[in-house]
């Protein structure tokens, strides 16, 4: 595994989705999403999605060329239809909308239909946080989750992120799977021939999955029994439901299905922060809130308490400075794109 320079990937991950028809100004959208990823730590929605998202386009099963379309709007509300696009497009889209509306009129929700894979959900919120606004998003996704006592996928993941604004550090940002573990996160284990340990994932059969391998070919679970299923449940109402979007089963797949569209479903908002108090005021009490959990006497063999958001700004820095860690594996598919593109860029690790 090489260490490369994130500006670098950013480039390779520009050109090369241009190169398969993307017009920059969506190909810049779809690489900074995955770069920011990858520079938050999240390796697993990262870069290591280009070559997915190129084999999908060309299959056909996405258009290169989407437009993401508004169907309906109200002063606080919209739909947007993503066109079978990349999924970033359209949820940039939503979510700059989504804000637009919160800082006229205070809220501001908007859903999406006909999209794809989005990537890191936190990149949304994030988006909100940084025009004083609190951020949240959500996405259904192609099932591989069991309902609470069952054995056959029915939910996708379904992550949903909440960001909220600080003042000189790291804004909170909150971003989770509604399910035990992440479906990408479980496929990269069962290759490098992991074990798990009870209550991630079922095998074949229903019974507790003990490598990745048996977990990735059985079931995941919903995180936290019944409370991870409640939540999953959730993010498909919103997100396909009162989209329009597809759902549960209804959802295409993504790594292992090159045959149809998706038709995946967001749902992106902002709050406005002025719509309840003075910015000067919620960021004084958000340093109070956060200094009671500094606080908090750490436990044994831990040296500070963290909120969410934290531990990534950090690993942004790190990266940013010393490079971005891609497997061997990953850079080999993506310089194979590269190459059936005839694209010469330098790539050399740092």
């Amino acid at each position: 595994m090489k260490k490369y320079q994130a500006s670098d990937l950013e480039k390779i991950c520009t050109e090369v989705l241009k190169g398969y028809g993307v017009k920059e100004e969506y190909a810049k959208t779809a690489a900074s999403v995955m770069i920011s990823a990858n520079l938050r730590g999240i390796d697993s929605h990262g870069v290591a999605y280009l070559p997915i998202y190129v084999e999908r386009i060309k299959r056909g099963v996405v258009d290169p060329k989407a437009e993401p379309e508004i169907l309906n709007e109200t002063t606080n509300t919209a739909i947007v239809d993503g066109k079978n696009g990349l999924g970033q497009v359209s949820a940039v889209r939503a979510m700059n909308l989504a804000v637009e509306k919160a800082l006229s009129a205070n809220v501001g929700l908007v859903g999406v239909r006909n999209s794809g894979h989005f990537g890191m959900v936190s990149y949304y919120t994030m988006v909100a946080a940084k025009r004083n606004c609190i951020g949240l998003a959500m996405t259904n996704a192609p099932s591989s989750v069991a309902p609470f006592g069952g054995m056959e996928p029915l939910f996708g993941t379904n992550p949903l992120s909440f960001a909220f604004p600080v003042r000189n550090k790291p804004h909170i940002v909150i971003d989770f799977a509604t399910s035990a573990i992440a479906r990408t996160k479980l496929r990269n284990m069962a290759e490098e021939k992991k074990e798990i340990p009870e209550g991630l994932a079922l095998n074949k059969d229903g019974y507790p999955a003990k490598t990745a391998d048996e977990g990735y070919k059985g079931v995941l679970l919903p995180a936290a029994g019944v409370k991870g299923y409640g939540l999953a449940i959730i993010v498909e109402i919103l997100s396909a439901v009162i989209t329009g979007a597809a759902f549960t089963s209804q959802v295409g797949g993504l790594v292992d299905d090159f045959t149809r569209s998706q038709n995946v479903g967001h749902f992106l908002g902002a709050i406005s922060i002025e719509s309840f108090l003075p910015m000067e005021e919620y960021y004084n009490r958000m340093d109070q809130f956060i200094e009671t959990i500094k606080k908090v006497k750490p436990m044994p063999g831990v040296q500070e308490i963290l909120y969410p958001g934290e531990l990534e700004v950090y690993n942004e820095a790190i990266r940013e400075s010393d490079g971005i860690p891609v497997a061997d594996s990953v850079m080999e598919k993506i310089r194979k794109c590269m190459a059936d593109l005839n694209l010469q860029l330098n790539i050399e690790g740092v």
